[in-house]
């Protein structure tokens, strides 16, 4: 393809959240506003995913003279949700070609030229939201993870790529819907488009930043890998203290869920911190940019060309959810409020819980509900048990549970989506109380999971 701008080296190394000379660590500056997003200012990067000292191709469209982009590292320092790195210089504006659409799948995809390479040998691993900023102002992000070569006893969050791109409509369908409505929704989708959420990260901002700031506070160190990563290279998660999956989680390949069981029977944690996870099948193929750079999502049995590993719900191929989190998806639009049932558990330690503790601004909008108790789960415990009502009037349940897998490894699901965007967020909607009380318990899991494996640590 050919190349419009130049290649970008971003030469910088660091070890720990301490300011580098030189560099600003603003916490604001690496914000977008509702105003500020437009879609004629938009890109995103192939790969997604790559080890320090590989090169990353930026796509990039915009209307006008130049634009700029700067690279950000998101954690916690010292207060700040942000490291500013580094800024490119000013790069001309190309106004790249419309969108490829696929008659028959309604697939949106961009064939566009390089814009910019960046090259990563001395990037410090981590998540990074790359912001471009036009010279009219018009920003987008477009999100990068930079993997850690060895993943041995660390405590590992997933990006949740693929969810991500089931809602994404830029310039096209998404997974729910086209321009008409169901029928004429994307059967694929691709990672060679922008993404229309979250200012250009997708799920991101409220569903994995939170989190992403709560566990670099709590000093674990972890590290980053997309579920794109997990589901291609199995083995990836062997000799892993956790896995860490954010607030909405939805979409999932059958290899990536093989290769998370897989992890957990051989001892690694996992925690589930939201709702509705792993509920929809997919498959990964191949785009014109890269390996699995596609998405195939028919949810329909009938419509999938596919004789094998149709693309439906899991649980309607006899794999249910509850096999992987202890949790069935239970409702949307869900409301209630949080109530602890067993306030003796780890997890509630020093939080100030008691039995019948309430917490509001934490259930919803989707929940789940505690499954039977599965052989790959293991024994389990109900840590909080809160009366849900789903849609206009159905009583129900939301559950909070702790399970240990026979290798000794737990599974901990918090059992609601708003754990993360209300729980952890500092939006002033959720009572102080609640939010403080989330950060703690958190904080809890995340560090108790750093050790090894739960069961051992906390037998049931």
């Amino acid at each position: 393809m050919r190349r419009i701008g130049m290649v970008i080296i971003l030469a910088f190394v660091l070890h720990s959240t301490a300011i580098p000379s030189g560099m600003s660590a603003a916490p604001e500056k690496w914000k977008i506003s509702k105003s500020n997003f437009q879609t004629d200012t938009a890109g995103f990067a192939s790969p997604n995913s790559v080890l320090p000292g590989e090169l990353v191709d930026l796509y990039i469209t915009c209307p006008k003279k130049t634009f700029t982009v700067t690279a950000y590292r998101m954690g916690y320092y010292d207060g700040r949700e942000s490291q500013e790195y580094w800024n490119s210089e000013s790069i001309a504006c190309t106004q790249q070609s419309t969108q490829v659409i696929d008659p028959k799948t309604f697939m949106s995809e961009s064939h566009w030229d390089v814009s910019t390479t960046v090259d990563t040998t001395e990037f410090l691993p981590g998540f990074y939201l790359l912001k471009i900023n036009s010279d009219i102002g018009h920003q987008s992000f477009i999100p990068l993870v930079i993997r850690e070569v060895d993943l041995t006893s660390r405590v590992i969050v997933s990006i949740p790529t693929m969810t991500s791109l089931a809602y994404n409509s830029w310039k096209g369908a998404s997974a729910y819907r086209g321009k008409t409505g169901f029928s004429d929704r994307a059967r694929i989708l691709s990672f060679d488009r922008p993404l229309s959420l979250g200012y250009g990260s997708g799920k991101y901002l409220n569903y994995i930043h939170p989190l992403l700031v709560a566990a670099e506070k709590s000093g674990i160190a972890p590290a980053y890998l997309t579920d794109v990563d997990v589901a291609s290279n199995p083995g990836i998660l062997d000799g892993v203290a956790a896995y860490v999956s954010g607030g909405h989680d939805e979409y999932w390949t059958s290899e990536e869920r093989s290769s998370v069981i897989n992890a957990r029977s051989l001892g690694t944690n996992l925690l589930f911190f939201g709702a509705n996870v792993s509920y929809w099948r997919v498959r990964l193929s191949d785009s014109p940019l890269g390996i699995n750079r596609r998405m195939e999502i028919y949810k329909s049995s009938a419509e999938d060309p596919q004789k094998q590993l149709k693309t439906i719900r899991f649980r309607d191929s006899k794999n249910p959810e509850g096999d992987l989190t202890g949790q069935f998806y239970n409702c949307f639009p869900a409301r209630g409020v949080f109530s602890v049932s067993n306030p003796s558990s780890f997890v509630f330690e020093g939080s100030g819980a008691k039995k019948g503790s309430q917490y509001p601004g934490i259930i919803g909008l989707e929940v789940d509900r505690v499954a039977p108790e599965s052989t790959k789960t293991g024994p389990r415990e109900i840590l909080a048990n809160s009366n849900v009502i789903c849609g206009s009037d159905t009583k129900s349940t939301s559950n909070f549970i702790y399970a240990v897998a026979p290798s000794g490894a737990g599974t901990i699901s918090v059992g609601t989506m708003r754990w993360v965007v209300r729980g952890l967020s500092s939006n002033p909607i959720t009572p102080a109380k609640t939010r403080a009380f989330v950060s703690h318990v958190t904080s809890n899991i995340l560090i108790e999971a750093s050790k090894g494996p739960l069961g051992e640590l906390h037998p049931l």
